[in-house]
């Protein structure tokens, strides 16, 4: 496809990932080198900036400048959670033409799929010569057509670091604060929580349940899970996704959602409060809930190397597909090799991401706990980066 307008715009859209403006920075450095008579704006708010014409100069950053961003969690151009509607186009298109943009790029997950295939359907059907594509990012690693997302490797090395600690607290603790249930992200996927289990390298360790939406949590049985534990080893750790469900539907008393976004995605009152609350009362001790919220996708002292290069793969990869006359893609990840690692980037069309969940394979899990398999051990072993630690205990 030849872009006649050659100027560049790039936007960060959805929940934050620690690695989201290492892909930024790629993306604007490829385009440097790639596009170097190009403007390079920043929509601000994601497509938000788009509608409203609120971007900003990226050529003008300095290389100080990028080294500090490249380290800074959040999204440096701001994010958003809109849904792209029917009356947001024409001023999305007008903000386009008015600043010769040919190629937009959008940093975002499943979502943003959906809203790159409008943008690109949009252009096309109002006779706009523009490239679009999609530079992957979520850390509940549910994008499908790729192994995995970037993102996910930093955010899975947190949950797993946070639950072999609180598992060590609530040994320490004993009989004062045995028992803990932490809760995590994931809202149609459970790769988050089953990451939990990476520093698990006995039964004693926790976690000794693993909560995650493609399974609903039979309560009676999780009561016993973590009774055995408890009694066993003297504590007992349970991870649970947060959007778990149980199975007569919702986990806890309220069935209405406290929010529904502008994607049609409903969030419920917490299951991992509710499970802690009957814990409590069913063992008769005291259970801590943890909800580490948006620590889990902001902590950037653990940030994953290999996830942190890989963010920075896409974005470099998505100027590649543009400057090659690409549009409408998604860039992948492709792994060739466990041992040694090797990963490198593809393209895929972005319908067949847009609206769609990649879940964890039965293969993954073990039936009853969820606890993680020798399978999921190999698959997101390399993507936390450096071995995590071994903890000792008298």
């Amino acid at each position: 496809m030849g872009v006649e307008r050659a100027n560049i715009a790039v936007l960060q859209s959805g929940g934050c990932t620690p690695v989201i403006n290492e892909s930024l920075w790629a993306v604007v450095n490829g385009s440097q080198t790639s596009f170097p008579s190009s403007q390079i704006f920043g929509s601000l708010r994601g497509i938000e900036g788009l509608i409203s014409d609120s971007l900003t100069d990226l050529c003008s950053v300095t290389d100080s400048s990028w080294a500090a961003i490249r380290q800074t969690p959040g999204a440096a151009l701001g994010a958003t959670r809109k849904k792209l509607n029917d009356t947001d186009i024409q001023p999305l298109l007008d903000t386009l033409d008015r600043h010769g943009i040919g190629y937009l790029f959008l940093i975002g997950g499943n979502d943003t799929a959906d809203t790159t295939a409008k943008i690109s359907e949009a252009g096309k059907a109002s006779g706009m010569s523009l490239g679009v594509i999609h530079v992957p990012k979520t850390i509940d690693n549910d994008l499908v057509q790729t192994d995995h997302s970037p993102g996910y490797g930093s955010a899975a090395r947190f949950v797993a670091l946070a639950t072999m600690g609180s598992g060590q607290d609530a040994l320490s603790m004993g009989k004062a604060s045995p028992i803990t249930v932490i809760e995590v992200m994931g809202r149609d996927a459970g790769w988050l929580a089953m990451a939990s289990g990476l520093g698990k390298r006995s039964d004693q360790d926790a976690p000794h349940f693993i909560g995650i939406p493609e399974v609903p949590i039979d309560e009676e049985l999780f009561v016993q899970i973590m009774s055995d534990a408890y009694t066993k080893f003297g504590f007992a750790v349970a991870v649970i996704s947060e959007n778990c469900r149980g199975t007569e539907g919702i986990l806890g008393p309220e069935t209405k959602p406290l929010l529904v976004d502008d994607f049609g995605h409903a969030y419920h009152e917490s299951p991992g409060k509710h499970l802690t609350n009957m814990l409590s009362n069913a063992l008769n001790t005291r259970v801590r809930h943890e909800y580490p919220g948006t620590i889990q996708r902001s902590f950037v002292e653990n940030i994953s190397s290999s996830d942190k290069e890989e963010a920075k793969l896409v974005g470099l990869a998505a100027i590649e597909a543009a400057a090659s006359g690409f549009t409408d893609r998604m860039v992948t990840l492709v792994r060739s090799s466990n041992s040694p690692y090797v990963c490198k980037t593809g393209l895929t069309s972005v319908e067949t991401v847009a609206n769609r969940v990649a879940t964890v394979p039965l293969s993954f899990r073990t039936p009853g706990t969820n606890l993680p398999t020798e399978s999921f051990y190999e698959y997101a072993g390399p993507l936390i980066g450096n071995p995590l630690p071994a903890f000792l205990r008298f």
